[in-house]
Order: structure tokens, then C-alpha cells, then sequence
């Protein structure tokens, strides 16, 4: 049996209600622009639950929880490539991650997933009794459902008092001049985000820096601003959406056929603007969206070149780069080859080539092909510039 919906029309906590009431077996998959969520059940109760946002993977999760330092998880992602393994016994192998902290990591990213989707306000879902989900592959837990709808309704109703003081993510927050801090306990997430807090970034900014989620890094802070610790100094504009559209779909095909990527995904966007639950339209952004990935490996970025800076990291600044173009900056230091800076990132695969892209063509960024080594001449030390290996290809 399967059924087939919008959140608008029918609430979640009512959706898993009822799966829970009929004790069924299945999956439920919820779309929403380019995110995909599901949640695995065994006779009513939820067994699993995965995503495609880089912030739920395990990897970037351990990050976000402090258990897991980027040059582990690097070493980590290394290990996996070479000897063809996976991830969760080669943390725990290596020393990275202890047992009890990587199974404790995998259930709360398990349940974060789920509680995210009582966040969104609308989106299509799916249940089949026949999913595509390899059972070898999934984290297996074993939670109520009323239980998750009890902590789902309360997130909402958590969520809703902090966009009252946060309306987006673009705010700025700063301490409070007056903060006591020595009467209020303070976690060590908590002084991450006071010391981004203080260096002037936007939650967007926390939210990257961390590997977090919206709603973990948003909470925090919220708490910090509830106990008068944080007060918000700016909330920026939100970003314009974009213009209205109909009738586009044909034309995306059009622009596929003729192998224009940007161009199609563009017009696809338009499409789901005004028809959301246009599966077909994220089918083809998928598509081209992996197509344009693939080029950029062949043409430009080779996953095994090592991109390295050909100018002080002081002067990025004068290149007016977005805060996660920042981000993907600052984290060529000349030793990681493009496939682990794609992998170890908590943005899009597509954008991260994007923006090495954009920093190769602004001579900014070269690639050699192996590790930069003590005797090897760097672009930040003011050293003789190495010739670029560069392609053509321009999305």
C-alpha cells in the first residue's frame, strides 16, 4: 500500500500516527527543494531514518558534536579510499572515535533527521511498503512513534519562538556588555558560538563553521540569547526570491537536450517555484547537477589534484567572497587533493567545485599533483608560482 501527499494537507505527526496505528512496514520519503529525508519503519515502530543533506552525514554530524577533529576525519576518509572500507570501523580502528561515542552519534543523528522534518511546513512525501533502502546500510534504532511526535511538536513549538528573535539565519549577535558569565553554565558548543558570535559572523556563518544543523546551532543561541548572554546587533535582508514562472518545464528539457547544465537547472527552479511537487523537475536538476560535477572532474578538477593558494590568505578579501566560499578557502592549505575537500565539507558537492572553479579563474587557486612538501614553493609565502593546470570548462 502506498500513499502519496503534501505536509500542507496532511501534518506529520498525523502521517506517522498512522503508520504507527496500522503497524505497517515501509518507508517514508519527504522531498522539499533539493533536501530528501526518510524514515524506516518495522511494524509501526521506526527502525532508521537517512538524508542527503551533508549535515547529516555521520562524518560531518561527529564534527558538529566535537567527538571528531577535521585532520581525523580526513585521515579517516583517506583510509576508506585505500582500503575500499567504511567509515564507522575505521574511526573506531584508528582511535579517532571511540564505540560508545560513534553508536550514541549515529542514533541522535538518526533521530535529528526525523525531527527536522517536523520543521518544515511543507513538502511531498511518499510511503511504500517496497523501499529502496539497503537494510545492511542503515543505523537500526528502535523509537516510539509518540514519543518522536512528542519531541517533534515541542521543536516546533521551540522553533517558532526563535524565529521570533531570529527571523533568518542572516543575523548577526553579539555578548552583551554586561554578561555574567561566571552564574550561567556554558557548554562547549556555547563558547564556540560566543567566540563566532564575537569575530562578527551570521548564523549562516556559525551554522558552516560548525557542521551544524539549523535548528542545533539556532538553539544554542537562542539559549544564550534567553539568558541575556547574546543580544542580536543585525538581522540582515532576506534574500529576494525568485521571479514567478510557469509553463518552463519543456524549455529545461530543451536546454538538457543541448547539454546546457546551468541553463536547465535554472528553468527548473522556476518550475518547482510555482509547481513544488514537480518530481520531474527535481529529477532533472539531479541530473544535471551531476552531470556538471562530472565535467568539472574530467575538465577542471581532477579529484586527486591538490589545489593550493597562489596569494597571501589576507588578500581573499579584496575577491568579495561569500561566506562558504570562505569557507571552501580556507580550507586549501596545498596537503588536501579535491576529492577530500569536497568529501570533508558540509556544503553541495556542486558548489564546492563551483567555487574552486571561481577561485582557479580568479588565479587565486592552482592545482599540482601531489602535496605541497617543505621544499616545495607556495603561493602564501611569496614563493615563485608553480604553473596551473587549468581547464576550460564554465559553469
Amino acid at each position: 500500500m502506498s500513499l502519496s501527499g503534501n505536509l500542507k494537507t496532511m501534518d506529520l505527526a498525523e502521517l506517522l500516527q498512522w503508520v504507527a496505528m496500522g503497524r505497517k512496514t515501509g518507508a517514508l520519503a519527504f522531498v522539499k527543494d533539493k533536501t530528501k529525508n526518510y524514515i524506516v519503519f518495522r511494524e509501526g515502530s521506526i527502525i532508521s531514518s537517512g538524508s542527503n543533506e551533508p549535515t547529516y552525514q555521520l562524518g560531518q554530524y561527529l564534527l558538529f558534536q566535537g567527538k571528531l577533529t577535521e585532520s581525523d576525519f580526513k585521515r579517516a576518509f583517506e583510509l576508506e579510499q585505500e582500503t575500499r572500507g567504511t567509515l564507522s570501523p575505521i574511526l573506531v580502528l584508528q582511535g579517532f572515535v571511540s564505540q560508545q561515542d560513534l553508536q550514541q552519534a549515529m542514533i541522535n543523528r538518526t533521530e535529528e533527521v526525523i525531527y527536522d522534518l517536523f520543521l518544515w511546513e511543507e513538502g511531498d512525501f511518499n510511503f511504500t511498503t517496497a523501499p529502496e533502502y539497503d537494510a545492511e546500510q542503515l543505523c537500526l534504532i528502535n523509537i516510539n512513534v509518540n514519543s518522536v511526535i512528542f519531541e517533534g511538536v515541542r521543536r516546533k513549538d521551540e522553533w517558532k519562538r526563535i524565529r521570533a528573535v531570529f527571523p533568518s539565519n542572516n543575523v548577526t549577535l553579539a555578548p552583551r556588555s554586561n554578561a555574567d558569565l561566571e552564574s550561567v553554565p556554558i557548554t562547549l558548543l556555547q563558547k564556540k558560538l560566543l567566540s563566532l558570535a564575537s569575530s562578527g559572523k551570521t548564523i549562516s556563518e556559525m551554522i558552516l563553521e560548525l557542521h551544524g544543523s539549523d535548528f542545533q546551532v539556532n538553539f544554542e543561541l537562542f539559549q544564550l540569547y534567553d539568558s541575556n548572554i547574546l543580544e542580536v546587533k543585525q538581522i540582515g535582508e532576506e534574500p529576494k526570491k525568485a521571479e514567478d514562472a510557469s509553463q518552463l518545464f519543456n524549455e529545461g528539457l530543451e536546454y538538457t537536450k543541448q547539454h546546457k547544465w546551468p541553463e536547465a537547472i535554472a528553468v527548473f527552479q522556476k518550475v518547482l517555484e510555482t509547481d513544488p511537487q514537480n518530481f520531474r523537475a527535481y529529477d532533472q536538476i539531479e541530473q544535471a547537477e551531476k552531470a556538471i560535477c562530472q565535467d568539472l572532474y574530467k575538465n577542471l578538477l581532477p579529484p586527486d589534484k591538490v589545489p593550493y593558494l597562489l596569494i597571501p590568505v589576507s588578500l581573499l578579501k579584496k575577491f568579495e567572497l561569500t561566506h562558504r566560499e570562505g569557507y571552501v578557502a580556507s580550507r586549501i592549505d596545498g596537503t588536501w587533493d579535491v576529492r577530500s575537500i569536497v568529501t570533508l565539507s558540509p556544503l553541495p558537492e556542486l558548489e564546492v567545485l563551483r567555487t574552486l572553479q571561481k577561485l582557479i579563474t580568479c588565479d587565486v587557486v592552482a592545482l599540482i599533483s601531489r602535496p605541497l612538501g617543505t621544499d616545495t614553493p607556495r603561493g602564501q609565502s611569496g614563493s615563485r608560482r608553480q604553473p596551473k593546470e587549468r581547464g576550460t570548462t564554465s559553469y
